[in-house]
């Protein structure tokens, strides 16, 4: 008999969730969790959550920010940690950036962590930002987030 080794990447809700900064996601405790950041504008955000900052008056921008919170465990497996990488699988809208811990993100997948330990709740902080050209519309954006062992 083989044992086969595994790690696993779950989405945990914040243990300060509700608070700014800790929006609740919707599917935590899995490996596909959506998070929501409310309506905005270049006025404000509905969401209290979010954290929220905008620019530029007319011609400017407009921030949204929030921690995400995520789990990597493992099992039958000798790694002592794993690495943490992300990208978008499409492009997203013109106008609108998203990154994670300062880094912007695009179909190049960028680490997160390279040495993450396994069973600790960890996270990273998701920063939208919108031009003011951007038309009103619905912004929805997946990321794609690979664990690999080390």
């Amino acid at each position: 008999m083989t044992v086969q080794s595994s790690i696993s990447l779950i989405f945990v809700q914040s243990p300060q969730v509700g608070t700014q900064d800790n929006c609740a996601l919707s599917g935590a405790n899995s490996s596909s969790a959506a998070l929501n950041l409310g309506i905005a504008t270049m006025a404000s955000d509905n969401e209290s959550c979010v954290q929220f900052t905008s620019t530029g008056g007319s011609t400017g921008s407009y921030t949204l920010q929030d921690l995400v919170y995520y789990k990597v465990t493992e099992a039958n497996t000798s790694s002592g940690s794993f690495s943490l990488t992300a990208g978008l699988p499409s492009t997203p809208v013109t106008g609108v950036t998203w990154k994670l811990n300062s880094t912007s993100l695009s179909s190049s997948a960028i680490s997160i962590t390279a040495n993450g330990p396994y069973n600790a709740s960890q996270y990273f902080t998701l920063t939208v930002t919108v031009a003011s050209t951007v038309t009103t519309s619905n912004l929805s954006q997946a990321i794609d987030f690979t664990a690999t062992a080390n």
